[in-house]
């Protein structure tokens, strides 16, 4: 019978991991970016200084979204109806960005403010720290419980790992949202055992035609115990990959 899961050696890359296009996660990670009144660095074309803003409303309903004065000031001068501007912010630690095309701008009580249309996507890309690791060569299963009361049972298997977070094939069509947060995770690690921790979800693409989820995520909670074993699995890798050679069968 044909394989149609892709093989534990693959390793699991790409812009598009981190690309949201559900219009539903799109207002989602907006509507908290509002709410934690995050600033965003906004860029011109042809500009080089960068100036900041936040978001005032998001009108779903009607696909449009509202932005507050650019900061500096001066700013607003360089702004034109239809122009497409870029907005980056860190939402939580992770990177949030989107296009946007300028609809209205308009003033009141001397201040400015601006009608922009709803972005279709956004990036939200958590910048490492750490590199990852392809886990090649070994099988590292991955367990959680998602949810609370009656929790959905996710199972797969770990594609890259890093002190920071995990990449994880899941072996069914699962939908998370990036923010999400999954409580309870369990992971049994070669000659270590097993470790508990709680993941926030950074990006989720569900391939339909071949039933599985890529997910990939940073360790929300996780303890000091834990980590440890996963520095010493780590580096077992990292030498593995680098001559060949499983220290742990010498």
């Amino acid at each position: 019978m044909k394989n149609i899961l892709p093989r534990r050696r693959q390793t699991i890359a790409g812009d598009d991991e981190f690309r949201v296009i559900a219009k539903e996660q799109v207002v989602a990670l907006l509507l908290r970016a509002s709410a934690t009144h995050l600033l965003f660095r906004v860029e011109l074309p042809g500009q080089a200084h960068s100036f900041s803003t936040a978001l005032l409303g998001i009108y779903d309903e009607h696909d449009f979204l509202i932005l507050d004065e650019l900061s500096p000031e001066f700013g607003d001068r360089l702004l034109r109806v239809g122009q497409r501007i870029t907005l980056t912010g860190r939402l939580e630690g992770v990177v949030l960005s989107f296009s946007t095309q300028l609809l209205e701008i308009r003033k009141k009580n001397g201040a400015a403010f601006y009608k922009a249309r709803l972005p279709a996507t956004l990036h939200y890309q958590q910048q490492r720290s750490a590199n990852r690791v392809t886990s090649s060569g070994a099988d590292i299963d991955f367990h959680a419980l998602r949810g609370r009361g009656s929790s959905q049972l996710l199972k797969g298997y770990v594609s890259d790992l890093s002190r920071e977070g995990v990449g994880i094939i899941l072996t069914d069509e699962v939908e998370l949202y990036p923010g999400e947060i999954i409580s309870s995770c369990l992971l049994r690690l070669p000659g270590e055992g097993e470790i508990s921790f709680s993941l926030e979800v950074c990006f989720c693409k569900t391939d339909r035609q071949q039933q599985f989820t890529r997910l990939g995520g940073r360790f929300e909670v996780i303890d000091p115990s834990s980590l440890q074993k996963i520095l010493r699995v780590l580096k077992r890798m990292q030498h593995e990959q680098a001559t060949g050679v499983n220290p742990t069968a010498i």
